[in-house]
């Protein structure tokens, strides 16, 4: 197979030396970014990748996602693999213990009819209602990003201690405040087999730099896919460029 990236550019493998817990973004970084979220390929190549890591890395390996869980296990198919979803708003353990976060779901239901009415005047436009978030897929309608992020500001601005909007790649998302990805990296990093580790975490989009600024804090490796400016000091460019990269880890893993 041919690389997709020059060697010069891969970022360091994680040294032998150090213990490492490895957290991962699906969409944009383990799977190509498609017009639908329902349409992702996830082939047991990576299925195969993500259980050799978790298992050589002693359990302490998650994916986190601003997909719901049970989304994610609908692609994955790893039901004993540790998961953030919804940025964080809900989560399962490596004991399969799961939770969700219940504070603002009042203030959601209020607004989710809202946007509901807003995507049925509108049929290039996707709401995705993950339970504890909604996210506002405007992929097919592009040149609305700046009305979509005026009229969502507004809803979301009548539960200023409850609700945030955040922007990502053609998609807005209406969520809890008080979580993101680097708040669900830190939870992690406070239980077992996460704890006492060094934290790695591969993501692509503005949501991931919560994540990244979490993992500086606790001077692990923030590795951004693709363009774009981030606090991430590694780069990859693509999913494939990731696939590899964890390859080569692996690699060097069973070496040990």
């Amino acid at each position: 197979m041919v690389s997709t990236i020059s060697n010069e550019k891969l970022p360091e493998l994680p040294a032998r030396s150090r213990a490492w817990a490895l957290f991962l973004d699906l969409d944009g970084t383990l799977v190509e970014l498609v017009d639908h979220p329902d349409n992702i390929a996830v082939d047991d190549a990576l299925r195969t990748r993500l259980e050799t890591l978790s298992t050589l890395l002693d359990g302490a390996v998650a994916v986190i996602s601003g997909r719901a869980i049970d989304d994610l296990d609908k692609h994955l198919t790893l039901p004993t693999l540790a998961m953030s979803g919804q940025h964080g708003a809900e989560w399962r353990d490596s004991q399969g213990q799961r939770q969700i976060a219940q504070a603002h779901q009042k203030a959601l239901e209020a607004v989710r009819h809202q946007v509901q009415q807003r995507v049925d005047r509108d049929d290039a436009l996707y709401l995705e209602d993950k339970g504890a978030s909604l996210a506002l897929h405007y992929r097919h309608r592009p040149e609305a990003g700046d009305i979509l992020k005026g009229e969502l500001v507004s809803l979301v601005n009548e539960y200023p201690d409850t609700l945030e909007l955040h922007q990502g790649k053609f998609v807005f998302e209406i969520k809890g405040q008080g979580y993101d990805k680097g708040v669900a990296l830190e939870r992690f990093l406070a239980s077992p087999p996460f704890a006492d580790r060094c934290p790695v975490f591969i993501g692509d989009d503005r949501t991931d730099e919560d994540g990244f600024r979490t993992v500086n804090a606790h001077q692990g490796m923030a590795i951004k896919v693709g363009t774009g400016e981030s606090v991430a000091a590694s780069r990859l460019t693509d999913p494939q460029a990731v696939h590899e990269w964890l390859d080569q880890w692996i690699a060097l893993l069973q070496r040990s």
